[in-house]
């Protein structure tokens, strides 16, 4: 299961650093994607990723809920449970959000030069209760919703945090106030967190 969500990750990693590459880098990229054609193939790599997280979590919800029924236990809740706590189901993933909030994000700036094709459709910024929601909807009428009221970098503080670059990109333009209040939770979080820490 491991193996899977970091396999996921590797990937989102690398499609989101040719997005956000810069410099030098940005230009390179830009060049042999020209050369082979494949602005489009990011945007369905992103796609493909989100649809493959969640396949792969419906998999793993059926065959431990089949394991549980044919075997009369609750092992497979029990190692289910054990994964989230451990952090490595896919859902639970950093990497998941960032190609949704890509796809988002292409989607405006595509929708500012009028050509928004279809594959940016189907993610979703929404607001509730004063709270920020990634929302995707898959195939078959499947649809994820990610709370984003969670951190998106406290790098250094956490271990293992991210920095969602596509994240702070989609918040910092859809919703500035926002992100504003957001930024300054965040600051004051860390430095209670790192004097706590200094203090033990």
């Amino acid at each position: 299961m491991s193996d899977v969500v970091n396999c996921f990750n590797d990937r989102a990693q690398k499609l989101l650093e040719l997005h956000l590459a810069s410099g030098f880098r940005k230009y390179f990229i830009w060049f042999k994607a020209k050369l082979q054609g494949s602005h489009i193939a990011l945007i369905q790599e992103g796609k493909d990723l989100v649809n493959y997280a969640m396949i792969n979590a419906i998999a793993i919800r059926k065959i431990l809920k089949k394991y549980d029924k044919g075997h009369y236990s609750k092992q497979g809740q029990a190692f289910r449970s054990e994964a989230q706590s451990m952090h490595i189901e896919i859902l639970q993933s950093p990497w998941l959000c960032e190609p949704m909030a890509f796809r988002v994000n292409l989607r405006e700036t595509k929708a500012i030069s009028g050509k928004a094709p279809a594959l940016f459709e189907g993610c979703y910024l929404t607001f509730n209760d004063g709270k920020a929601f990634l929302s995707c909807e898959l195939f078959d009428s499947v649809k994820l919703d990610i709370d984003l009221t969670w951190s998106i970098s406290l790098a250094g503080v956490y271990e293992g945090a991210v920095h969602l670059d596509e994240i702070s990109i989609l918040l910092r333009r859809s919703c500035r106030e926002y992100w504003e209040q957001r930024l300054e939770k965040e600051r004051v979080e860390r430095v209670r967190q790192a004097k706590q820490h200094w203090e033990s």
